[in-house]
């Protein structure tokens, strides 16, 4: 049998481009080496969501007595805590499992190779098949990377994966890399009372964020007793009797930092490794496989979506990647549009940022208007208790057309949306300013950090000289 469409990884670039493909009526083939839904619904993004919304709800019994509320022999039970992040991680894999069937999805489980440009070949276990397809998919994500560091063998050194699995919360953590993943698992720890250290080489955590939402931040988060140390490599990691000695170094001398574990956050890279690619005549290198705005690859048949082409590695930006390459193959025009790509980021607050920052602004040499509103003046963030954070709009000083927004603060991944659409549509900051929002809501900062754009924020005290 041929295929019209097949699809190699099933994650959430994979499992939509199958859906797609065979609501498009197509008869499609989805591989998958392990378990359906990816990195992102089995070791990323929804068991650390699980997980963080635990440690949420356990500061939130320990602040208590803030709301007039009293409770008495509190606690929580790590492996229960664990157990629920299993438990929802099989009900939605499940539903995917269901969505799948109900599309008539034929999912095969075993290892891909392509064996042509219209031919792969799969191996499970002792058997090995062989299968044609008209087009075909690649959606084969990222894997945890790992410095060349002496020591990272060691037992103690941690990846991702291996950090979800953890049965029990270390005494103490030291963190190798301040970017997405780095900071959300330090929020995690630290919130069931591990002692966190974060070591980054570059001279800012979460580099790729504004600068005025990380400073923010880098003040919370050592309030909730995280430390953060940048500018920095590490050096050598060793095991003691006692501890794990983790050596660092600034250019100028080097200390040593003693942790019981080590936890690696220094990025993923694409899993691009025994894909076959070469055979196929597919373009690729150590940073992904190379595409064109329509996630067509050098080979004609061929497409690639999500980590495995090193661009945007968000399970978001994977599923968009995979209707524009499903409905490609399936002889439609269908183009991938980055211009408002949202990013969250789960810390404590929570961060979510769309478009340029201030910087990526200035260095492009734009003319640009910059507004911030904090959540300190909105009345529902201080009923909740969460009036940490702010809200940044850039907007352009000629139009007023929405550049980019940046959010710290309660929900920041739910408010980011009114920033996305205004960018993908060519909203001006006065389009959001003059919709009503609704009172009392947390969507109150964004009209009034864009009401800052061509006039004066409403619920923010006036600066002397400022007409």
């Amino acid at each position: 049998m041929t295929y019209d469409v097949a699809v190699i990884g099933g994650g959430p670039g994979g499992y939509v481009a199958a859906i797609r493909a065979a609501q498009l009526g197509g008869k499609v083939l989805l591989v998958e080496k392990e378990k359906l839904g990816g990195v992102c619904l089995n070791r990323g993004c929804i068991p650390t969501k699980a997980l963080l919304k635990s440690a949420e709800k356990w500061q939130e019994l320990q602040q208590c007595a803030e709301f007039g509320l009293k409770a008495g022999d509190i606690g929580f039970d790590f492996v229960a805590i664990m157990a629920r992040k299993q438990e929802i991680i099989a009900r939605l894999r499940g539903g995917i499992e269901q969505l799948i069937k109900s599309n008539d999805i034929t999912v095969v489980k075993g290892t891909a190779t392509l064996a042509g440009p219209n031919r792969l070949e799969v191996a499970g276990g002792t058997e090995r098949q062989s299968f044609s397809a008209r087009n075909i998919i690649i959606a084969t994500g990222s894997v945890p990377g790992m410095p060349p560091i002496p020591g990272r063998e060691l037992a103690v050194v941690l990846t991702s994966d291996e950090a979800l699995e953890l049965p029990a919360v270390p005494k103490s953590m030291l963190v190798l890399g301040a970017g997405v993943v780095g900071m959300e698992f330090a929020t995690l720890l630290s919130a069931f009372g591990c002692d966190v250290t974060v070591v980054e080489l570059l001279p800012q955590i979460l580099p790729a964020v504004d600068s005025d939402i990380v400073k923010r931040l880098g003040l919370s988060l050592r309030k909730q007793g995280i430390k953060l140390v940048t500018g920095v490599r590490v050096t050598v990691i060793e095991q003691t009797e006692d501890a794990v000695a983790v050596t660092v170094d600034n250019g100028k001398c080097s200390q040593q930092l003693l942790v019981e574990k080590v936890l690696v956050a220094a990025g993923r890279r694409p899993a691009v490794a025994g894909l076959g690619l070469e055979t196929a005549g597919v373009e690729y290198d150590q940073q992904g496989i190379k595409v064109d705005e329509r996630m067509a690859t050098s080979a004609a048949g061929i497409y690639a979506v999500g980590d495995v082409t090193g661009r945007s590695m968000l399970a978001h930006v994977a599923s968009a990647a995979g209707l524009v390459a499903a409905e490609n193959a399936m002889g439609q025009q269908a183009v991938m549009d980055y211009r408002a790509v949202p990013s969250c980021i789960f810390t404590k607050p929570e961060i979510a940022t769309v478009g340029l920052t201030e910087q990526e602004a200035c260095a492009q040499q734009l003319a640009i208007k910059v507004s911030k509103f904090n959540f300190a003046a909105n009345g529902k963030a201080v009923t909740m208790g969460e009036a940490d954070g702010l809200v940044k709009v850039i907007a352009c000083a000629a139009t007023g057309n929405m550049l980019g927004m940046h959010i710290l603060g309660p929900h920041a991944s739910d408010l980011i949306m009114e920033g996305a659409l205004a960018i993908r549509n060519g909203l001006t900051a006065q389009a959001i300013a003059h919709t009503i929002h609704p009172h009392p809501t947390l969507s109150e900062t964004v009209m009034e950090s864009a009401h800052g754009i061509d006039g004066d924020i409403l619920h923010q005290v006036k600066l002397k000289g400022r007409r």
